[in-house]
């Protein structure tokens, strides 16, 4: 009894100290709250005043500066422990693995950013960035940006993105710069001596174009070291030895190329023999040779050769009879795989130097139509792809030509600016009667006003009668600058109404082949 009475005193007393402590407090808080709402006066302060509050302002930021240090403290302790028990950290590598290997875009392009989405992921925590590391599949596909201003420090970058690739094919690629071309020089380094060769071994493909570089050292490869190349494409403005003044002994470095299916040269002012080139011909699917003069026999041998072309583009190349000949004896099917072909004017005007033909300054050049015919008869008409450049074409075997061809999805066709479209054509073009199965029309023809009516009239017809919807229209605009804005206005007014993508261009070389997509993955 005495202890229940002397617990009820004890609550009692410890009950009333408590509401006397609030009381104070509260009217301690209130009392500071109303102290400093005091101050808001604009009423002048005296020298004391001026003292007092100077002293409380130093000691209302000291408060504040000790809050915001335990605030921050805390904060980090909350993220360290989120970051303790994120999910992520309860998924097996093999998982994370794949995820990176589908989230990260290739191909890497160096010099890299902050915001590149393998260093980006490999920021989020040492374990991401050990996991990241240790993937080769996302150190083998490089683009080289020489834009930037580091050109040595780019290929020193490249070297160690392959270099975490390990074992794994690689690709490499790049844009072209004039100026990194001639710091690189400056400095005594070769791209393909320093970054090409000491790797090639492990090259799956190599698509590298330059302006004033020399490609020759690719030509003075060893045997063997390219059994692994799939896709070979090197371009240059530049002066090329090899491929001009070459031995009658083959390059060796082809000797050996069992993987080799798509190659590309294009060296300016250069010459080719085809047998001193030694490509497998054979087993090649893809051949361009862009501004290479070819003569017309090896241009024969050539073709005699490689019975498993699926794409082709020669530039500059003559068609005359001796070709014509030989290609009359050739087996029906020599080519009946090849869906895409482009074939570029004949430079038969300046005879000591075939390939300084700069086109619209000397006299047109003529059809070959025995020698297409033939040639497109190689193929049983069965392309998917044409590109015919600066040839004077004649109304009538343009449209044997195309009437041949109802299976063409994409076609090119770049005349002398003088030459315009035969009435028939465009309105067999417009009516869906001529290359029905059309999607991409590439053309040079004017007027302008004259072909809008046909192609009105084909985007009008699409999906009806077994007539393909259009999906791009690119007309080149070189040397014309007598287009009305009207013709203009009317052609892009195509795509804005719904029909197929339109373009305008000023280059006039177009290549049957696709850079971006000979990357497998």
């Amino acid at each position: 009894m005495f202890a229940n009475r002397l617990k009820r005193g004890l609550q009692v007393l410890v009950s009333r100290f408590a509401r006397m402590v609030h009381h104070s407090r509260s009217r301690r808080v209130k009392s500071l709250k109303v102290d400093h709402l005091l101050w808001r006066t604009n009423a002048p302060l005296s020298a004391p005043q001026t003292a007092q509050v100077a002293h409380l302002l130093e000691q209302a930021q000291a408060s504040l500066r000790v809050a915001d240090h335990d605030h921050d403290l805390v904060s980090a302790q909350v993220q360290s422990y989120q970051i303790a028990l994120a999910p992520h950290k309860k998924l097996p590598p093999e998982v994370l693995a794949i995820i990176f290997a589908n989230c990260v875009g290739t191909p890497i392009i160096l010099p890299p950013s902050p915001t590149e989405p393998a260093l980006a992921l490999a920021g989020t925590c040492r374990w991401w960035r050990h996991i990241i590391l240790n993937i080769p599949n996302l150190w083998n596909n490089i683009f080289l940006d020489f834009r930037g201003s580091k050109p040595v420090k780019l290929l020193e970058y490249a070297k160690l993105w392959i270099s975490r690739s390990e074992n794994t094919l690689i690709t490499i690629r790049n844009s072209t710069s004039r100026w990194a071309e001639n710091w690189l020089r400056k400095e005594g380094i070769d791209p393909i001596t320093y970054l090409v060769a000491p790797y090639v071994n492990r090259c799956r493909e190599i698509d590298l174009r330059f302006l004033d570089a020399s490609i020759d050292e690719f030509f003075t490869l060893p045997a063997s070291s390219i059994e692994r190349l799939e896709v070979l494409y090197l371009e240059t403005l530049g002066f090329t030895m090899p491929l001009s003044n070459a031995s009658d002994e083959p390059f060796a470095v082809f000797r050996s190329a069992p993987r080799l299916r798509r190659v590309l040269f294009s060296t300016d002012l250069c010459s080719l023999d085809p047998q001193v080139l030694g490509l497998p011909w054979g087993q090649l699917t893809g051949l361009h040779f862009i501004a290479t003069y070819i003569p017309p026999l090896a241009m024969h041998a050539i073709l005699r050769e490689s019975h498993s072309l699926v794409e082709c583009s020669v530039s500059i190349i003559e068609l005359d009879d001796a070709l014509v000949a030989s290609l009359n004896r050739l087996p029906e099917c020599v080519l009946p795989t090849l869906k895409s072909l482009m074939v570029e004017f004949s430079p038969q005007a300046v005879d000591y130097a075939p390939f300084l033909r700069p086109p619209g300054y000397l006299p047109e050049c003529p059809w070959s139509q025995h020698a297409y015919t033939s040639l497109l008869a190689r193929s049983g008409f069965t392309l998917r792809r044409l590109a015919i450049l600066n040839y004077t074409i004649a109304p009538a075997h343009l449209e044997s030509i195309l009437q041949g061809m109802p299976s063409l999805t994409d076609f090119h066709l770049y005349l002398w600016e003088t030459n315009e479209w035969d009435a028939r054509i465009l309105r067999e073009l417009g009516s869906g009667a001529l290359l029905p199965a059309l999607e991409v029309l590439t053309f040079s023809m004017y007027p302008l006003a004259s072909v809008l009516p046909a192609l009105e009239a084909r985007v009008r017809r699409a999906g009806t009668r077994g007539v393909a919807r259009l999906k791009e229209l690119n007309m080149s605009i070189t040397w014309r600058q007598d287009l009305s804005p009207e013709a203009m206005a009317r052609f892009m007014r195509l795509e804005a109404e719904g029909g197929p993508k339109c373009s305008a261009f000023t280059h006039t070389r177009a290549y049957a082949h696709d850079r971006m997509t000979t990357q497998i993955f």
